[in-house]
């Protein structure tokens, strides 16, 4: 698998794709299975730089479900991580925000600040067991739009029960917001998931791409087949919406389209 260790860690700005935002990554040292360290972290964001980003809103695991997270030793790491990377590209900004396993108690711990939303908006990046039933997600998803939360289903691609299409629109219709990973467009024509997720970009069922980034040499954040084959089969439009229009969304705590 090519990783980032064989890679140079690029810092030149690319130039024709430099506002992309991206809503799903695991950059803060040493909080989860994400980047180990501070110079794991600048490595992962001058690559992501040189692809065309501008901004991350940091999504680190929820793993600490009984006395929530530390929110000032996550915020402070995030500071630490936008001060290193801004010495070198002072516009760049992180977000904090998290990535959350799906739980009955969820929406009340997102009230008493024991989970985080993303960027300190209404948008919640949670994600479900691959297996989950579809009734799970719908359950799910509904009791946190009931709650006035807006949904962000996390790799939403993972899901088998969303292969049925009705399931995909009523899930829509709860307010659901729907993040693939970029990696999941890269591959071959020809092999089924690659294709199912093409698909759904293409029929503007996606709302938002994030790179899920974790280290170096486990997910890293390569875009570069993704960005090849969205640029050649997306309309500029829904692609910047994806990209970066509707993390802005996020960011400004607004509604989307």
């Amino acid at each position: 698998m090519k990783t980032l260790k064989k890679w140079k860690c690029h810092t030149e700005w690319n130039a024709r794709r430099n506002m992309m935002i991206d809503v799903h990554a695991h950059i803060l040292p040493g909080v989860d299975d994400g980047a180990r360290d501070l110079e794991e972290t600048s490595c992962l964001l001058r690559f992501i730089i040189s692809q065309g980003f501008g901004a991350v809103i940091a999504t680190p695991h929820d793993f600490r479900r009984g006395q929530g997270p530390d929110y000032e030793r996550l915020a402070g790491l995030a500071r630490q991580a936008e001060q290193e990377i801004r010495k070198d590209y002072p516009d760049f900004r992180i977000y904090l925000g998290q990535e959350t396993r799906y739980h009955e108690e969820l929406a009340e711990r997102l009230r008493a600040g024991k989970a985080f939303t993303l960027a300190g908006s209404r948008y919640v990046l949670i994600e479900f067991e691959p297996e989950d039933s579809y009734e799970r997600l719908f359950r799910g998803i509904r009791t946190l739009s009931f709650a006035g939360f807006f949904p962000v289903l996390a790799h939403m691609e993972r899901y088998r029960c969303l292969h049925e299409e009705e399931h995909i629109r009523e899930l829509a219709g709860t307010g659901c917001v729907f993040q693939m990973n970029y990696e999941s467009l890269q591959g071959a024509w020809w092999e089924p998931e690659i294709r199912w997720c093409r698909k759904q970009v293409q029929q503007k069922r996606i709302h938002l791409l994030g790179t899920d980034m974790h280290r170096r040499d486990y997910r890293p954040p390569d875009i570069a087949g993704a960005m090849k084959w969205l640029e050649k089969n997306v309309e500029k439009k829904l692609l910047m919406a994806m990209a970066r229009e509707n993390a802005l969304h996020i960011i400004r705590n607004e509604g989307m389209d």
